[in-house]
């Protein structure tokens, strides 16, 4: 009976996530509203779950890696392992952060997503898609010549992070900020994972953590302002199965 109320209240706290997303993307009519994106347009065909979208449309969804993405200023090329529907990839390209963003996603569902939302912004000019990231992943990049001091990677493959990131591809990125979503507490043996990924980090670069753990602010955010607390809690949640961490490469 536990486990049959458990599994029935999850699925109920999902639809509700989802239909309280999809109230607010509706509102904006799918325009993010506020943060380094605003004014970028959202198209409604996703390759995630709508659930998120309407942390995006409020400038909020994994707000700790975008305030750290447009930190570094203006640089040339935003390369996105694992590109989902393009939200994270095409809001450098929108504001002018970067002058290329080359999207690297595997399902064909979601190429279709990145494409549907770069042609809603016109910003087609500027965007390459790729297909699955895999071991000849060094190779696909020499293609774009890229300066790896004037490039920015960002990267969620949902574990193969752990085999994506060689010494050799590390070494190549010499110079690059690169931000890994870590999904080890989803794996056995999760620890060793995340220590041979970071004894593989050359030894000029720095290495640290970013998380969610927090809270997100609320604060002057009419759309949540207005929300039960049980419904804000909702909409303000990411459905993760753990809270999201990052790891930071960034070289001396």
């Amino acid at each position: 009976m536990n486990s049959f109320f458990d599994a029935l209240s999850k699925a109920i706290v999902k639809q509700r996530r989802k239909f309280l997303s999809r109230t607010i993307y509706e509102r904006y009519n799918g325009v993010v509203q506020y943060g380094p994106y605003k004014n970028m347009k959202l198209g409604n065909k996703s390759n995630i779950s709508s659930g998120p979208l309407a942390l995006k449309v409020l400038g909020l969804y994994e707000h700790l890696v975008v305030e750290k993405i447009n930190s570094v200023g203006k640089f040339d090329d935003f390369i996105n392992f694992g590109a989902a529907d393009g939200y994270m990839a095409l809001g450098p390209l929108f504001n002018k952060s970067c002058q290329r963003a080359i999207c690297f996603e595997l399902t064909k569902t979601g190429r279709d997503s990145v494409r549907q939302n770069a042609e809603l912004n016109n910003l087609n000019s500027g965007l390459e898609i790729k297909g699955r990231v895999d071991s000849n992943i060094v190779n696909n990049l020499k293609e774009y010549k890229l300066n790896p001091k004037k490039t920015v990677i960002l990267c969620d493959i949902e574990g193969a992070e752990f085999t994506i990131f060689t010494a050799e591809l590390l070494t190549f990125l010499t110079g690059a900020t690169i931000i890994i979503e870590l999904h080890d507490k989803l794996m056995k043996n999760q620890n060793s994972y995340r220590n041979d990924l970071l004894e593989r980090v050359p030894k000029n670069a720095s290495t640290y953590i970013i998380s969610n753990k927090n809270r997100l602010d609320f604060e002057g955010l009419y759309d949540l302002e207005i929300l039960s607390d049980n419904d804000r809690a909702i909409v303000m949640s990411e459905g993760r199965k753990f809270y999201g961490e990052w790891l930071v490469i960034e070289y001396l």
